[in-house]
């Protein structure tokens, strides 16, 4: 933990961990503490500290803690003003499921959410027109689209300013470039950094922890690992079309006022689908998440 300049090695006091268990002692977090709280700690020495109590956040990144602990929840990044969500053009190949997840997540936590296509040097101008009109459907949702490479340097201004003066998180799988980019704003940064497998189309882990870096030209930035399993966290499934704010002129229009828009006949978000009102892969996004609730 960094205070006035100084860096201490900081526990959590005994009492605080308990707070932060269930009344049969069950763990409540991953972890009590997350990148980007505010504490309240006793300096013991030079280097050691222990941290009181836990300040209330004002917004959250949480998932799902994964693995066999499904009901813990991982707070990711605690206090952030935004988060970037970085997928890439190809290699490894761009998941609609898994952004559309980071989506929700941020909104469940009050972020605002900014998409970042990296990998632009990539495709040729065929395949930069369909991403575009695959975005467009982002855009005329309220999400801010970039279109970004570390060659481009135009692309990194535009990155840039989108961070200047905020606090936000780098989010998005392994081997999308999160890391690459940041370097390339700030080199001194000097973030480890992985190629995509060619077989697997999937990257390695190269940042390992979630890392709090302030930039240069104002601003703050959580660099995050990258991320594979997205359960959500703090959203309730059965609510999940409130999520979607292309479906929310036609709810209250299905034949059943339970209709989970999956299966059911004459269902109007159905409809809209046919009718190209709301977008096919989102839909599908929502689908998955309605019927499973888990990482693809």
């Amino acid at each position: 933990m960094q205070h006035g300049g100084i860096v201490l090695r900081c526990t959590l006091r005994g009492t605080l961990k308990r707070r932060h268990r269930s009344a049969t002692g069950r763990r409540l977090y991953a972890d009590p503490v997350a990148v980007g709280d505010q504490v309240i700690f006793t300096q013991l020495d030079a280097e050691e500290g222990v941290v009181e109590d836990i300040l209330p956040r004002e917004t959250k990144f949480s998932r799902q803690y994964a693995g066999k602990h499904g009901d813990i929840e991982q707070v990711i990044v605690a206090n952030a003003h935004q988060i970037v969500a970085v997928v890439a053009t190809l290699m490894p190949p761009l998941n609609f499921r898994t952004l559309d997840r980071f989506l929700i997540l941020a909104e469940a936590g009050d972020m605002e959410a900014v998409i970042c296509v990296n990998k632009m040097d990539l495709v040729d101008a065929t395949q930069r027109d369909e991403l575009t009109e695959t975005f467009t459907n982002y855009e005329k949702l309220g999400y801010q689209i970039l279109y970004t490479s570390i060659h481009i340097s135009e692309s990194l201004d535009t990155l840039q300013h989108i961070l200047r003066d905020k606090f936000s998180v780098i989010i998005g799988a392994s081997g999308v470039g999160k890391s690459s980019l940041l370097n390339a704003l700030q080199p001194d940064l000097g973030l480890r950094t992985g190629e995509v497998g060619i077989r697997t189309q999937k990257g390695k882990h190269t940042t390992t922890l979630v890392e709090l870096f302030s930039l240069d030209f104002g601003g703050e930035v959580a660099d995050t690992p990258g991320i594979r399993e997205v359960g959500l966290w703090g959203v309730n499934t059965e609510n999940l079309e409130h999520y979607f704010p292309e479906m929310e002129p036609h709810l209250g229009q299905c034949k059943y006022n339970d209709c989970a828009h999956v299966a059911e006949p004459d269902c109007a978000i159905q409809n809209a689908v046919e009718a190209g009102e709301i977008h096919a892969e989102r839909y599908r996004s929502y689908v998955v998440l309605r019927t499973e609730g888990t990482a693809e």
